[in-house]
């Protein structure tokens, strides 16, 4: 019951924040689709894999491939989805304790809290890069094989 009250907040989370960069009607919805896609597949690889920096890559790339599938089928830029896809998993608890830390000289607190938004962000930025490249790819591959005939 908890994961379903998670995915529906993240559903919301990315309805809101897609909202407040004035997307209206179909492209709304595709963007809070896009939150809960990426959250459910954080829970979801959460269950299987142990590894944080794992769980994060793989759910950033599956969130990148909603976005960059959504795009063409909607004929809109990537970012315009996945901006609002990757919202739910944004490391913002993990960074203001950092900072918190920080401020109170508490170091090893700091370190710990550090490297862990250090690792979510690295992997958020691996997963995007890993995902794009491949759609980058495969659609050079198909551009190249439609001109050859």
């Amino acid at each position: 019951m908890e994961g379903i009250i998670q995915i529906a907040a993240s559903f919301a989370g990315s309805t809101g924040f897609a909202a407040l960069y004035h997307l209206h009607g179909k492209k709304l919805w595709i963007s809070g689709l896009g939150g809960m896609v990426c959250w459910a597949s954080y829970l979801g690889f959460q269950n299987v894999i142990e590894n944080a920096f794992l769980t994060n890559l793989f759910a950033t790339i599956a969130a990148t491939a909603y976005a960059e599938l959504m795009a063409r089928t909607q004929k809109t830029p990537v970012t315009v989805y996945l901006i609002s896809a990757i919202i739910p998993m944004v490391p913002g608890g993990t960074l203001y304790y950092t900072m918190n830390y920080a401020i109170a000289k508490e170091w090893s607190l700091f370190s710990e809290y550090g490297q862990r938004t250090v690792m979510i962000a690295a992997a958020m930025a691996g997963g995007i890069m890993i995902a794009s490249s491949f759609f980058k790819m495969y659609s050079q591959i198909r551009c190249y094989y439609t001109k050859k005939k």
